[in-house]
């Protein structure tokens, strides 16, 4: 086959240009992926028709707000000042998770330390069986190819195991689609005591999700790579749902996926199906496992995702770490399309 772009003279079944490295393209493989992406995408105004009235919205906006200040202020000055209560109720600690102590004394769990976790729970014997096994995960920045950077030394992980699924979602405000959930700043992972495989893939994956968030040095990640990284973490620990991504697999590789570069554009939650949440995530970890596994954890990380950190956009940081194979967005699909098409992907 002739290289279209340098003339090079490729044996027939080639994927690509030996030479420029260029992707041959199959109009039957690059399609546009199916239609049942269109309920997730994110909806956007067109800036020419709407600019203007939405500069003279804000205008009114601006206006309006100026005079119920003006007269908010004016009242408060009659009014004496009170006193705000913490806030009670069940539905969600709001701030409070902005304080890890306030937090711990309003849930008023016991709680179990270890050399690099606290564990909290109501029942105790539950808790400190978690905790006994939990420092399992103190090997994981490296297990994922970060290497040691300090992370432990920055003090410990804060696991809260509530007793119920009603309990988590009521406490964290998440909704039931979700069994953990992390807070990067509080260095804080929530979950429950009956979630399925709550420590072989519940908490690593949340873990992971902190370790990056401090990797970076707390920068905006895309949500692709957060996610699918931490997917990946806790494939590290747990193979239960290897069968299961192998189905969804099979259907990304009969063209039903989501975009790549729409990925962080892309809310899973409007869709009714939750086949299509579990291939948004399964997609992002095939993607992350095949820059990993083709070019190297030195790249991903120390090339790629620091140059993310230091305020490249995705283009640039993937041309910088992956040039000539990969330049930007679309060349990664190609390349990731063409691999999982060809490979089989084993976690």
């Amino acid at each position: 086959m002739e290289c279209p772009k340098c003339g090079y003279s490729n044996s027939s079944e080639a994927l690509y240009c030996n030479l420029c490295h260029e992707v041959f393209k199959k109009e039957s493989d690059y399609k546009e992926p199916s239609a049942f992406y269109e309920p997730y995408k994110t909806e956007r105004k067109h800036w020419k028709k709407w600019i203007a009235f939405d500069v003279a919205l804000t205008i009114l906006v601006i206006i309006g707000l100026g005079l119920w200040g003006y007269k908010f202020i004016e009242k408060k000055k009659s009014e004496p000042v009170e006193t705000t209560q913490l806030e009670t109720s069940t539905e969600g600690f709001g701030d409070i998770f902005s304080d890890l102590t306030k937090f711990n004394e309003k849930i008023s769990y016991p709680s179990y330390n270890t050399e690099n976790f606290i564990i909290y729970g109501q029942k105790e014997e539950e808790i400190k069986n978690i905790g006994q096994k939990i420092e399992l995960y103190i090997d994981l920045p490296v297990k994922i190819g970060m290497g040691y950077f300090g992370f432990w030394q920055k003090g410990k992980v804060h696991v809260y195991i509530h007793n119920t699924a009603n309990d988590y979602q009521k406490i964290t405000v998440k909704n039931d689609k979700t069994s953990g959930c992390s807070f990067g700043d509080l260095r804080s992972i929530h979950s429950y005591l009956d979630a399925e495989y709550l420590l072989e893939a519940i908490i690593p994956h949340e873990l992971c999700h902190i370790i990056l968030y401090e990797f970076m040095e707390h920068n905006k990640i895309p949500r692709w790579i957060d996610e699918g990284l931490a997917t990946f973490a806790e494939t590290r620990y747990c193979s239960a749902y290897n069968q299961q991504y192998q189905e969804l697999l099979n259907k990304i590789r009969a063209g039903k996926y989501f975009p790549v570069e729409a990925l962080d554009n892309t809310n899973i939650t409007k869709g009714k199906e939750i086949e299509n949440i579990h291939l948004w995530y399964v997609e992002t970890l095939s993607i992350v496992t095949y820059l990993l596994n083709e070019y190297g954890q030195d790249k991903f990380f120390h090339n790629f995702l620091l140059n993310l950190k230091n305020g490249k956009d995705l283009d640039c940081s993937l041309s910088a770490a992956y040039s000539p194979d990969i330049t930007c967005m679309s060349e990664l699909e190609q390349r990731w399309l063409e691999y999982v098409r060809t490979h089989k992907q084993v976690w």
